[in-house]
């Protein structure tokens, strides 16, 4: 093994070790959840899609290249994927996952982690910018989680247009705007250092754009078009 490859190895492991670090206290916490509360099933889901979406963020902030962030991104999907298709069939996967179709949960981690990795080779790999993928990521995962959380229980207005499938309400995307607002705020501000002025521009416009994705996105591809554009917002405002 080159010195090269031994020191892109130790970074992954610095990687893996940031995941878990973050990734086996949440774990602990929501399976007890799950199992011992009547925790609505769509609040568990949105836990479990904040604590990736976090923890990813955090890892990316913590690498030391790159490369062993996308890699740690992939390296967890490939991982993942077959333990959850071996899995699936357990009768307390059902409860614990609460899939919306058959294999949707194996299936949307694959296309979740893939697209981390994209966005950390474009956003920090191609244009250095390290501070935004960790922004988008954070930015499209926090405000999704509101837009669930708010939009179902209190959504009673829908966006009625052609562009949108008329299930999203107002007051879900108007949660999602605030939230990744914070998110964005906090994320560039803090880790990138930014002047506040530039920095509530960047996380205002990245979150306005990222919102309106959401809202006109079907949902099955959201998971990619919301971080995506987040991000080239984010990218174009440098």
């Amino acid at each position: 093994m080159t010195s090269q490859s031994s020191v892109l190895l130790s970074q992954i492991v610095h990687c893996v070790t940031v995941l878990a670090a973050f990734i086996v206290p949440a774990v602990l916490l929501l399976i007890p959840l799950r199992f011992l509360t009547k925790i609505p099933s769509y609040v568990f889901r949105k836990l479990l899609h904040f604590v990736a979406f976090s923890c990813v963020s955090l890892m990316i902030l913590a690498a030391k290249s790159w490369a062993a962030a996308a890699l740690t991104s992939v390296l967890i999907a490939v991982v993942i994927y077959p333990i959850l298709a071996a899995l699936e069939n357990a009768p307390w996967y059902e409860k614990l996952f609460v899939q919306k179709s058959a294999g949707e949960i194996k299936k949307s981690l694959l296309l979740l982690f893939f697209m981390f990795a994209a966005l950390i080779a474009v956003a920090w790999g191609v244009f250095g910018k390290p501070v935004l993928a960790a922004a988008a990521i954070l930015m499209w995962g926090t405000g999704d989680a509101a837009a669930a959380l708010v939009g179902i229980p209190y959504g009673r207005h829908k966006v009625r247009s052609r562009f949108t499938d008329g299930k999203k309400s107002w007051e879900g995307s108007l949660a999602m705007l605030a939230v990744s607002f914070v998110s964005g705020l906090l994320v560039l501000s803090a880790a990138g250092r930014l002047p506040l002025p530039q920095a509530l521009c960047a996380a205002g416009l990245g979150a306005l754009f990222g919102a309106v994705t959401e809202l006109v996105s079907p949902s099955e591809y959201d998971t990619v078009t919301v971080p995506a554009v987040i991000a080239a917002v984010l990218l174009l405002l440098g």
